[in-house]
C-alpha cells in the first residue's frame, strides 16, 4: 500500500516552526575555507562577500585576514604587534583592529588590508582595544586609565578621539558602530549591574536593561539601529535578545541551554549558534518574523557557527569537524532562507 506522507511532512514542519528552529533547508551551499590551516574565525562579512576576520596560527598567535570575493587572502599582522587580536571593515577600503606588543599592552590600528597601517592610543591609556567601525571611518573601542579603570571611547575619521561614558557608569562598553553615527553597547552602574545603551550621533544616550539578575553581551547592530545579542541568566544560561528601533525588547531561546548571538545584518537577520552547555552546537539565521533555520556545515559535527551576515543573507562562519579534529575551518553558506 502506498502511503501519503504529505500531511505527515505538513505536521512535523509546524512543530518545528512552532519549536522555533526549522529544519535546515536542502538547499543551502556551504563553501569552505581557511584562511590559517589552523584556525579560521570570520567577523564581517560585506555586501561584496568580502570576508575579515582572525586567525591563529601552528604557534598559537592570532592574526588578521581578509578574503576576497574571489577567494584570495590578505593576512593582517601589524609589525609594531606580537598578535593581532581585532580586525573589522572600516572605511572603504579599510580594516581597524586591535593589535598586543610585546608588553602585551593592546593598541588600535587601521589601514588598508595588506597595509601600511596607522597605530594609535587614546591619550593617557594603558591598553586601547578596538571593537567596531563603520564605513566613514569611525572607530569605537574601549580603553583602561591609569588606574586601570575602563572607559569607551570614539575615534573618528581624522583621529580625534572622544570619550564614551554612559550617565552613572563605572564602565562603558561600547560593541558597534553604525553607518548614521550610532553607537551601541553596554555599561556598568555602581552597583555593579549591566544596562545596555545606544548613543545617538548627537551623544544622547538611551539606556534598557536585561531581565533582573542578568548580565548583558552586546554584539551587533543594524543601520536601522536595531541592536542584536546575548545576555547570561542567574543559571548561566545564554538567551538571545532583539532590541528593536521601536525599544522593544524581544528574548528567543533556541533548543538547548545556551543561544548566543554573533550579527544581525540591514533586514533584521540575526545569526549565531545554540546548543547545550557542552558541545555540539549548532548555526542559526533568525529570521525578521521569529523563526529560525539551523545551520549545520556537512562536514562537522561538533560545531556549526554563523559568524556573520551581509544584506542578501549570506553568512560566513566556522566549523570543527569532531573531538578528535578540532580545527576551526570558515566557511561561506547561501540559501538559508
Amino acid at each position: 500500500m502506498k502511503t501519503n506522507t504529505k500531511p505527515l511532512a505538513r505536521i512535523l514542519t509546524v512543530i518545528a516552526i512552532l519549536a522555533g528552529t526549522a529544519i535546515s533547508a536542502a538547499a543551502q551551499t556551504y563553501t569552505t575555507f581557511d584562511a590559517d590551516p589552523h584556525a579560521t574565525f570570520p567577523h564581517r562579512i560585506d555586501s561584496t562577500g568580502r570576508i575579515v576576520g582572525t586567525v591563529l596560527s601552528a604557534s598559537q598567535v592570532y592574526g588578521g585576514f581578509v578574503r576576497n570575493a574571489d577567494g584570495s587572502i590578505v593576512l593582517i599582522n601589524v609589525p609594531a604587534g606580537i598578535s593581532t587580536d581585532f580586525v573589522t571593515f572600516a572605511a572603504s577600503g579599510q580594516v581597524a583592529g586591535s593589535y598586543t606588543d610585546s608588553t602585551y599592552a593592546q593598541h588600535g590600528f587601521s589601514g588598508p588590508a595588506g597595509g601600511p597601517y596607522t597605530t594609535f592610543d587614546v591619550t593617557g591609556s594603558k591598553s586601547t582595544s578596538v571593537s567596531g567601525a563603520n564605513s566613514g571611518g569611525q572607530t569605537v573601542g574601549i580603553w583602561m586609565d591609569s588606574a586601570s579603570a575602563w572607559h569607551g571611547f570614539l575615534r573618528s575619521s581624522t583621529g580625534t578621539v572622544t570619550n564614551l561614558n554612559a550617565r552613572g557608569a563605572a564602565t562603558t562598553t561600547p560593541g558597534a558602530i553604525n553607518t548614521s553615527g550610532q553607537i551601541a553597547g553596554i555599561y556598568t552602574d555602581a552597583s555593579g549591574v549591566q544596562h545596555g545603551f545606544l548613543r545617538s550621533s548627537t551623544g544622547t544616550y538611551t539606556t534598557f536593561n536585561f531581565p533582573t539578575g542578568s548580565s548583558g553581551a552586546f554584539v551587533s547592530m543594524n543601520d536601522a539601529g536595531q541592536i542584536a545579542g546575548s545576555y547570561r541568566t542567574t543559571d548561566a544560561v545564554y538567551h538571545g535578545f532583539l532590541r528593536d528601533t521601536n525599544g522593544t525588547f524581544t528574548s528567543f531561546t533556541l533548543p538547548g541551554t545556551q543561544t548566543l548571538v554573533n550579527d544581525i545584518n540591514q533586514g533584521g537577520s540575526i545569526v549565531g549558534q545554540f546548543g547545550p552547555y557542552r558541545k555540539p552546537h549548532h548555526g542559526f539565521l533568525r529570521r525578521p518574523d521569529g523563526t529560525t533555520v539551523t545551520l549545520d556545515h556537512p562536514g562537522a559535527t561538533l560545531t556549526t557557527s554563523g559568524d556573520c551576515i551581509n544584506q542578501s543573507g549570506t553568512i560566513a562562519g566556522h566549523y570543527q569537524i569532531s573531538t578528535t579534529n578540532t580545527v576551526d575551518h570558515g566557511f561561506i553558506v547561501t540559501g538559508v532562507h
